[in-house]
């Protein structure tokens, strides 16, 4: 029997073998300089990815040294014990001077006082915010209204001067520094002293304990100046100020005897800005002494304002602002000319700071 025939394309009966029929990929070969061509390329690209990655490093490092803040140098302590030694806190003077970066490293004596007037400046705005709270929650409480009242307007004033102070210092005006923060610190004490009569909560108790730390550092900023006034640059010579409880008693003209010896008298020839009189009449401008007082200039320099107070009892209150500088009162003699506001604090509502007949801010 014949075998069957298998299809042409599956015929085992060609010479060439099956796997020889297919074709093989063609193969191009590179020339030996696209191959080192390539091989730069490659190598410039990592080293540029090398060079961002170090550079960010390098970066981030800098930015974060930068940003770290540096810590201030330790506060002299050998110059500031010294100059503490003039108070009559020492230890609390220390302490309070002590903060890094608040006296600068070998410090001038000057330089020491400015910051002791610096940290009593600080103090002095936190206890002024102190006082704005107790007024705010002293709704229906006069007297505590009133207190909290006076110490926010005397407390302004101790700013004032502590400033007018730390000026003085800086342009070596010293016994002006000493006037200064001299006030500075009776405003403050003032202010203390009322809140004892009104210390029934808490707010009002502890507001009394941080002004005691205030005048405590008014006082330091104040012993500095007198003893720097008295001794010079010469710290180790600072000795704490002596009072009128050891005898003492500070020399304030050239001379220590009567009024007219220390060359102190009412000044002559003063002419009138303005007059007063009582009905008005004429030739005079006003009725009221307070209503001269009120046309006054504001800070006039060293130019004094004169009013003339003709014969009359005037009853009234009369208050010269802060800032009225040199106003100058000229009646027409002891018992002729009189003022009389009859305010006491015996009656409700009154303290003693407000019952003045002539007050003058200073």
């Amino acid at each position: 029997m014949d075998s069957p025939k298998l299809p042409h394309s599956l015929s085992t009966s060609s010479s060439t073998p099956l796997a020889s029929s297919a074709v093989k990929p063609h193969r191009k070969n590179l020339p030996p300089r696209a191959y080192i061509l390539i091989i730069i390329a490659v190598s410039a690209i990592l080293l540029l990815l090398l060079t961002l990655i170090l550079y960010a490093n390098v970066s981030k490092s800098s930015h974060n040294r930068h940003n770290t803040p540096q810590q201030p140098p330790p506060p002299p302590t050998a110059q500031i014990r010294l100059a503490c030694n003039a108070t009559r806190f020492p230890d609390h003077c220390f302490s309070s001077l002590s903060k890094p970066g608040l006296v600068p490293q070998d410090p001038k004596p000057v330089q020491i006082i400015h910051s002791a007037i610096s940290v009593s400046y600080e103090s002095l705005k936190s206890g002024q915010s102190q006082i704005k709270s107790i007024l705010d929650s002293s709704a229906g409480d006069k007297n505590r209204t009133n207190i909290a009242t006076i110490c926010l307007e005397i407390l302004s004033y101790s700013q004032h001067r502590t400033e007018s102070s730390d000026v003085a210092v800086t342009s070596g005006g010293i016994k002006d520094a000493r006037a200064w923060m001299s006030a500075a610190l009776a405003y403050q004490y003032d202010c203390w002293s009322g809140l004892k009569t009104v210390n029934d909560t808490k707010q009002v108790v502890d507001t009394i304990t941080f002004l005691d730390d205030l005048v405590k550092l008014t006082g330091t900023a104040l012993s500095m100046m007198v003893s720097f006034d008295n001794f010079g640059d010469d710290v180790v010579s600072w000795i704490h100020p002596a009072t009128e409880r050891d005898g003492f008693w500070e020399k304030t003209g050239p001379s220590s005897g009567p009024v007219k010896e220390a060359g102190l008298s009412f000044p002559s020839g003063l002419k009138e800005d303005v007059t007063v009189c009582k009905d008005g009449g004429k030739g005079c401008g006003y009725k009221t002494v307070q209503e001269a007082v009120d046309a006054a200039p504001g800070s006039n320099g060293d130019v004094k304002f004169v009013i003339g107070i003709r014969e009359g009892v005037y009853e009234e209150t009369v208050r010269v602002p802060f800032e009225k500088k040199n106003v100058v009162f000229i009646g027409d003699g002891m018992g002729k000319t009189v003022i009389t506001g009859s305010l006491n604090v015996g009656q409700p509502g009154m303290t003693t700071y407000n019952s003045a007949t002539v007050g003058e801010l200073i």
